[in-house]
């Protein structure tokens, strides 16, 4: 008989199976919307050649006597028709076979939902691309050059299931967990865990020239669009004298030699007052600030280093894993989930191999929703084409509606799409 391979969950990893639930799942979101309509039979088959490229997504989670971990899926994924119910949570131990994501389609759209303790939007990523193209190939596209997709005809390598942050640990490195509360959303949500979609799509290039006419990254610009939004929609928040505090997700990958598909990344916080008199300028400014003295490698490196620390401290090693996730559970909901108010996640610039541009329209990235963070944003952008989503919990939509009036009125055209469910 042979024996299963297993795998510790990476560093980010090991909070999510402790703190997940069905208000709370942890998903996040990558589509691709198609020229033509889905042939589900083809995709299937795609499937079943891409995940044996990808052993470090080929897993179940295992309960163990002190941590959890994943062990090799020997079943098989099934790919399944779209949910109305957006990045519900994967119940690990029924859901699809045991695996941690789903890949679901619907007409002309693919798509992988993905529980973050198996990676993050850059694996996921990496993963889709690689789906879509042994799709598109037995479609008969033909592609000559793969542009960096990792397909079935490249072999895995070593550094792909590397744990990034245990290797680039410096225990020289000191930094705090403190993180002060912020203002928290309070308003009337949707019933069953539904989970509102506004998704923006927009010219990169127009997007690109009102960053440029605020000397300012597309980051920088959307997030100061979302402070201004949230300003003018205050009626939305309880604790009004708290500050609104955006996470940033980033790509350490920029700042560490990494090749794993596992999770490397890290949040930049940014914060602004709304009980104040402000700006779209001042609040560009505060973000300017802030994302310039945030994104510093030796800052980032003694963020993470606090929880390996943790992890390889020898104490909280034997305790049972029961234990751990009775504390984990309690740190996160007293600290944890108090300490943002909103999350933006921008994956930048998807480049693709030509011959793949004529099957593909667009991408769309969305961040989860929760009842502790009830709207976030995705942000992707594909072939000159820009897609700004929303996930929400709350049937109000001023927020969203503050953030493409905004845009609009700075002249970039907006096509926004939604999941309709309307309520009175």
């Amino acid at each position: 008989m042979t024996r299963k391979k297993w795998y510790k969950l990476d560093n980010a990893a090991k909070i999510f199976p402790s703190v997940s639930n069905k208000g709370r799942t942890n998903v996040f979101r990558l589509s691709f919307d198609m020229i033509e309509d889905v042939d589900p039979l083809l995709l299937q088959e795609a499937l079943q050649i891409v995940i044996n490229r990808f052993p470090m997504l080929n897993v179940k989670l295992k309960k163990g006597v002190f941590w959890y971990y994943f062990e090799t899926n020997e079943k098989t994924p099934v790919i399944q028709p779209e949910s109305p119910f957006i990045t519900r949570l994967i119940e690990y131990y029924k859901d699809n076979n045991g695996f941690l994501f789903r890949i679901y389609y619907f007409k002309k759209r693919i798509t992988l939902e993905v529980f973050h303790s198996l990676t993050d939007g850059f694996g996921g990523l990496e993963f889709l691309k690689s789906i879509v193209y042994s799709y598109l190939e037995l479609k008969d596209v033909e592609i000559v050059n793969n542009l960096g997709v990792l397909s079935d005809k490249i072999e895995c390598i070593r550094e792909e299931d590397q744990d990034s942050f245990n290797v680039h640990y410096n225990n020289k490195l000191k930094g705090s967990r403190k993180e002060p509360k912020s203002l928290r959303f309070k308003a009337q949500e949707y019933q069953n865990n539904w989970l509102g979609l506004i998704v923006g799509t927009m010219d990169a290039g127009q997007v690109k020239s009102l960053a440029a006419k605020y000397n300012c990254t597309i980051t920088e610009l959307i997030g100061a669009i979302v402070f201004y939004s949230a300003y003018k929609s205050r009626h939305l928040f309880a604790n009004q004298d708290r500050p609104f505090t955006m996470f940033i997700p980033v790509n350490l990958r920029r700042f560490f030699p990494s090749k794993t598909l596992r999770n490397f990344s890290l949040y930049v916080r940014t914060k602004a007052n709304l009980d104040e008199e402000q700006s779209f300028a001042s609040f560009l400014a505060i973000i300017k600030k802030d994302m310039e003295d945030e994104l510093d490698k030796d800052k980032l490196q003694a963020r993470f280093a606090i929880n390996v620390r943790s992890e390889k401290n020898f104490a909280l090693r034997i305790v049972p894993r029961g234990i751990k996730e009775i504390v984990l559970r309690a740190t996160y909901n007293k600290v944890a989930s108090s300490a943002n108010s909103f999350s933006l996640s921008n994956l930048g610039v998807l480049k693709l191999p030509d011959e793949m541009k004529c099957c593909i329209d667009k991408v769309v990235f969305c961040n989860g929703a929760s009842y502790t963070y009830p709207i976030n944003m995705g942000v992707i952008t594909y072939n000159n084409k820009l897609t700004i989503s929303f996930t929400s919990e709350l049937i109000d939509r001023s927020l969203q509606r503050e953030f493409f009036r905004f845009l609009s009125k700075e002249g970039i055209e907006v096509i926004i799409e939604n999941n309709d469910l309307e309520v009175e």
